[in-house]
């Protein structure tokens, strides 16, 4: 029986939401994460992690290049800044474009922007497997 994941979440934490995404991917039970409602930054990320992805007709979600609260000495913020402008964007970029099918020359043009989107395209992108009321009844996420 799979796992289902509800989530209405505008975000979080990029190395607490890939915790999250490591154990949704290395389950060997079948993951279904349903947007109830929003989708958002981080929130967006877990959501592409599900084997299932199912939305509610009204939900939206946020793909973006995310959000930093560093702060720190000057050098330290520096070096963490290096990090998460390489390695992390880096990481995050792969992880999106192997999980949906949004192309690299999107990304790097929607990353810097809040790319907000619908069902009806989050499904032309890959990114929603089902639309509830649509594609599966209300009984298929419950």
């Amino acid at each position: 029986k799979p796992i289902r994941i509800y989530i209405n979440s505008p975000g979080g934490s990029v190395t607490d939401g890939f915790g999250i995404i490591d154990a949704i991917r290395l389950s060997k039970t079948p993951v279904y994460t349903i947007n109830l409602g929003i989708c958002y930054s981080m929130g967006f990320l877990i959501f592409i992690a599900g084997h299932k992805r199912y939305s509610m007709p009204s939900a939206t979600f946020l793909c973006h290049d995310g959000f930093s609260m560093a702060v720190d000495s000057l050098n330290k913020l520096a070096d963490r800044m290096d990090f998460e402008t390489k390695q992390m964007e880096e990481h995050i970029q792969n992880y999106v474009l192997e999980q949906t099918n949004i192309d690299k020359k999107l990304y790097q043009k929607k990353k810097r922007v809040e790319w907000y989107f619908y069902p009806i395209e989050a499904k032309k992108l890959g990114v929603v497997t089902d639309i509830v009321g649509t594609d599966c009844d209300i009984d298929a996420i419950t």
